[in-house]
């Protein structure tokens, strides 16, 4: 397994942690927070640690089937989900800290793994990285819960 990307990224966010954890797990947002995945219907208990669900990963030029699993899941604090696939890993997470005014400070992190040079080769010449995603769902999100948009 070759480690293809780590990244970690902050932003504040003017809303609470309770808007900021909706925002981040409303099911009619969740193709646009997350514009790599199109996510099928989670289990009932998601995003319970432990919860599956299934998913297309189109990450540069790659295109393959996932699973998403949550690894962690604590409401308002810390979510932390793996993503597996043929020759791809991904683990992500996000951890929110209530901040000064009532805003939240949100760091999140991306860890990428590839298996072959063919799967390496379709993220990297499709100028696909975990930089890209985690700066775009973090634009995102800010967007959304600033805006109040659940």
């Amino acid at each position: 397994m070759t480690a293809t990307g780590s990244v970690e990224r902050r932003t504040y966010v003017k809303a609470d942690p309770r808007a900021v954890w909706a925002t981040l797990h409303d099911p009619a947002a969740q193709d646009v927070l997350y514009p790599e995945l199109a996510l099928g219907p989670p289990a009932p208990s998601w995003p319970a640690a432990g919860a599956t669900r299934s998913a297309r990963l189109r990450l540069g030029l790659l295109r393959t089937s996932v699973r998403l699993e949550s690894l962690e899941a604590r409401p308002e604090t810390r979510f932390r989900t793996i993503l597996v696939g043929d020759g791809i890993h991904l683990e992500r997470s996000w951890v929110l800290e209530p901040g000064a005014g009532g805003g939240t400070r949100i760091v999140a992190r991306a860890d990428l793994w590839t298996v072959g040079r063919s799967v390496a080769l379709l993220v990297r010449v499709g100028r696909g990285s975990a930089a890209t995603m985690v700066e775009t769902n973090l634009r995102i999100l800010k967007e959304m819960a600033e805006g109040g948009q659940r």
